[in-house]
């Protein structure tokens, strides 16, 4: 008999309010302590995101079991291009900045659960949202991308620092890396962005044109 392999993953372009349970278990997975419980979202701003922007919530499923999720929302194109904070340009998480004519898409969210880390799941939800930011006709899609790595190296480089030397090459970033793989570019550093022990709250600001 023939042994069955792992699901194949399979992204889905709308979030339903049932998946709320599965996509709160998943963060919880993905940013345990010592990331605070804020980093998992509630079920009514979940909901919301549904209400505000149904298009920019995606789910990747593998079987029964969501593996990644991402939330998006439209801004003005300046805006994403200025310096701001995460919780400034996104409501703090709510999506209460959404502007339904905005010509950026920004990337308000991204989680893989980590037993598929490296399995073309982020991928998947990159490509699901290029292509959306394509129909929608938006300009660009930009989003402040975590360094999770700059941690180990924070007592002898500075944010730009390091972010140059993962652009360069020099230094492989298990976050940032992979978004220039995707086709990113860097456009700066955003300081302290949004609290992250790993980050120290910097981010660096991605962009791709559409």
């Amino acid at each position: 008999m023939d042994e069955l392999g792992p699901p194949t993953p399979v992204l889905r372009r709308l979030r339903r309010p049932d998946d709320v349970p599965g996509i709160r278990d998943l963060m919880a997975r993905v940013y345990p302590p010592p990331h605070g419980p804020e980093a998992v979202w509630s079920a009514e701003n979940l909901l919301r995101h549904i209400e505000r922007f149904p298009e920019g919530q995606m789910v990747v499923e593998a079987g029964e079991r969501l593996v990644g999720t991402s939330t998006a929302q439209r801004v003005p194109l300046a805006a994403a291009l200025a310096p701001h904070t995460w919780s400034l340009i996104t409501g703090r998480g709510s999506l209460s900045t959404h502007d339904p004519e905005g010509d950026a898409l920004y990337g308000v969210n991204i989680a893989v659960d980590p037993a598929w880390q490296d399995q073309g799941i982020g991928r998947l939800l990159y490509e699901g949202r290029i292509e959306l930011g394509r129909r929608l006709g938006c300009r660009a899609f930009v989003a402040g991308a975590r360094i999770p790595g700059y941690h180990r190296v924070a007592h002898e480089m500075s944010p730009e620092a390091y972010v140059e030397a993962v652009v360069a090459g020099r230094i492989f970033d298990s976050t940032l890396s992979k978004q220039l793989r995707v086709g990113f570019q860097v456009r700066g550093v955003l300081r302290d962005y949004a609290p992250d022990p790993e980050t120290l709250g910097h981010a660096a600001l991605i962009v791709m044109e559409l």
